[in-house]
């Protein structure tokens, strides 16, 4: 974000500088031309940041929605073993019921 700020900075005070050299009359060709081709170098520097930061933006919101999917798949698979381990808990349940029937005999 601060590069950002620094291109747009450099791009101001290259435009500031095209509008003194301007207006100020003193300021050579020379030296407008080279006011704008720092101009035009800020403003491509800024917008290349801008890409990337916009790049980084879609990575990052690419690896939260893929993040609330696992996340999604652990809770699939802890309810999916918390019901497997109630089933066991019945199973030996009424194994131990089965066996205390027997022991009674």
């Amino acid at each position: 974000m601060n590069q950002i700020r620094l291109y747009k900075t450099s791009s101001i005070l290259g435009a500031s500088a095209l509008l003194v050299a301007l207006l100020g009359g003193c300021a050579s060709t020379e030296s407008v031309t080279k006011a704008q081709a720092t101009a035009d170098t800020a403003l491509s520097k800024a917008n290349e940041a801008q890409a990337s930061a916009n790049a980084a933006k879609a990575d990052a919101a690419q690896a939260k929605s893929d993040a609330a999917g696992a996340q999604s798949t652990a809770n699939e698979a802890k309810a999916t073993a918390d019901a497997a381990k109630a089933e066991v808990d019945k199973l030996a349940e009424k194994i131990d019921n089965m066996f205390k029937k027997t022991m009674q005999k």
